[in-house]
């Protein structure tokens, strides 16, 4: 081996330990979650907060489960919410249910009773889920700017909120799609991330493709991330990947000095 490529590898070995050693301080940070009230327009809203260290304001994220609501897959959502909160974002886990009848409607074992639950209960809970954003804003530990992060049934609820509500700054769907109930009243879209895997037999992937189209028709950046053999639901490496690419674009499209 030349020593010209002796130093090349030198460089690259201490390069590599040091983007290491600067990664391991947010890796280690304990990110404790706290159940919290969030309070708007007369609603009170139960939540899990994962703050991000530090005593600075942060902008904050909402997560939106699918339809099982977030105890199905409590584990799931709590390690995305403390990705997000070590990367420097402040989130929140939210279930927009109001009550366990309306969950158990929303999981009735028939599809069709199902969609009828939805198109009967999105308005209520788009509202929900504004009011949470009123209250995160509200609040004095955000800096001013919030995004969405919704999964599967939470994904098109999401779409209907950030389509009517110009607070919102960034919006990140996985595997969702235009919730045909908001379809006519969506007027703007924040920057929107969309990921789907191209196996999913659950929500088809050309719904988050014709998501893309209308968020580029309306005007603001879409971008979409389509993992081959992956189904609904990401595990693995598909969904570290899936996470990196979600932290990477809520930290560039709600970072207070960008844009």
């Amino acid at each position: 081996m030349s020593s010209k490529h002796r130093s090349i590898r030198v460089v690259c070995f201490v390069c590599g330990l040091a983007l290491l050693a600067a990664a391991r301080p947010a890796r280690a940070a304990e990110i404790a979650a706290q159940a919290v009230t969030l309070s708007a327009a007369g609603q009170a809203i139960p939540a899990t907060r994962f703050a991000a260290p530090g005593q600075a304001k942060r902008p904050a994220v909402i997560l939106l489960p699918g339809r099982q609501g977030l105890e199905a897959f409590a584990s799931y959502y709590r390690s995305q919410a403390a990705a997000l909160a070590r990367a420097g974002l402040t989130a929140y886990l939210l279930d927009y249910y109001a009550d366990e009848a309306d969950r158990a409607r929303a999981n009735d074992p028939e599809a069709a009773a199902r969609q009828a639950w939805f198109r009967q209960r999105a308005g209520v809970w788009f509202e929900r889920v504004r009011d949470a954003v009123t209250a995160v804003l509200a609040e004095g530990r955000c800096s001013g700017k919030v995004g969405l992060v919704g999964f599967s049934q939470g994904g098109f609820v999401a779409v209907g909120v950030a389509g009517q509500d110009p607070r919102l700054g960034a919006l990140v769907v996985y595997y969702g799609g235009i919730p045909s109930v908001a379809k006519d009243a969506i007027d703007r879209l924040p920057p929107l991330l969309e990921l789907h895997g191209d196996a999913d037999t659950v929500v088809s992937p050309t719904e988050g493709e014709a998501l893309v189209e209308l968020a580029r028709r309306l005007g603001n950046p879409a971008s979409r991330t389509v993992f081959p053999g992956a189904g609904h639901g990401f595990s693995g490496p598909t969904d570290r990947e899936a996470q990196g690419r979600t932290i990477a674009f809520l930290q560039h499209w709600l970072d207070q000095n960008a844009h």
